[in-house]
């Protein structure tokens, strides 16, 4: 039960898919694996006493393909849209909507941040004009250190962001009012921010950790997703160290309007 005179960080998880069914038993779904990487992230900000320690996090999930949406966007600091197997460009009614409820939230320091990971980011770069669709380079996947712009820099307060990486569909360019922030060899936009700092969105999973990303790799590999030679090379590097702590209290600091 979260106190009314304790702070908190209210976020509202759009959630768009359910995990494989190994990473879900053993790691839960989207609002499990979001809730430990936020509370990764809030224990981050409290041992840099860059937030208070009695800060909360209050969370709700609402899943956006049965067309779930919060009722009040007043009781949220944030919307955070999450993965998803779905490809962001389909003209499908949930997609279509969940682009139009994006474009929908005001553009004001008294509405809701929003936050886009993966699918999320293409949903945004979509709402926002951008091309999404297939990467010519073809799947990125595992762990991945990015590179980050000045301002990419200045943002999430690091040189590289590491992160595990599963996607073939990119944001191709960057939408108008939006500045650059992270990018690859593989894909160019990596992370974006609107220049008013209301949405924020990163192409990898920060809610994966290694485990989960070998999960993955063993059944899309399994099933012929996944090449033999992609899935030995990512493997190589799956158990590298990840800035999943810095990056979700990045986020944090940026939905409770400190970043």
């Amino acid at each position: 039960m979260v106190s009314a005179d304790k702070p908190s960080i209210r976020v509202a998880l759009l959630v768009c898919d359910i995990p494989i069914a190994p990473v879900a038993t053993a790691h839960g779904k989207y609002p499990d694996m979001f809730k430990d990487l936020l509370l990764l992230g809030l224990d981050h900000l409290k041992q840099q006493s860059a937030i208070a320690q009695d800060t909360e996090l209050i969370m709700g999930d609402f899943d956006v393909r049965e067309f779930n949406y919060p009722e009040n966007l007043g009781d949220w600091d944030a919307v955070l849209i999450t993965g998803s197997a779905s490809n962001a460009y389909d003209d499908i009614p949930w997609i279509n909507q969940l682009v139009e409820y994006v474009k929908g939230i005001p553009r004001d320091q008294k509405a809701p941040k929003v936050v886009g990971i993966c699918f999320g980011h293409q949903i945004i770069g979509r709402a926002y004009n951008a091309r999404v669709g297939k990467n010519a380079n073809g799947w990125e996947l595992g762990w991945t250190n990015t590179e980050l712009t000045e301002a990419g820099q200045e943002f999430w307060q690091d040189t590289h962001m590491r992160i595990q990486e599963l996607h073939q569909d990119i944001v191709y360019d960057l939408p108008g009012g939006f500045t650059l922030l992270a990018s690859t060899e593989h894909t160019v936009n990596q992370s974006m921010i609107s220049n008013d700092h209301q949405i924020v969105s990163v192409q990898g999973h920060p809610e994966f950790t290694g485990e989960i990303m070998k999960k993955y790799i063993e059944v899309r590999t399994a099933n012929g997703t996944f090449s033999k030679e992609l899935s030995e090379a990512s493997s190589k590097l799956v158990d590298e160290p990840l800035d999943r702590a810095k990056i979700a209290g990045r986020i944090l600091q940026f939905v409770a309007r400190k970043a």
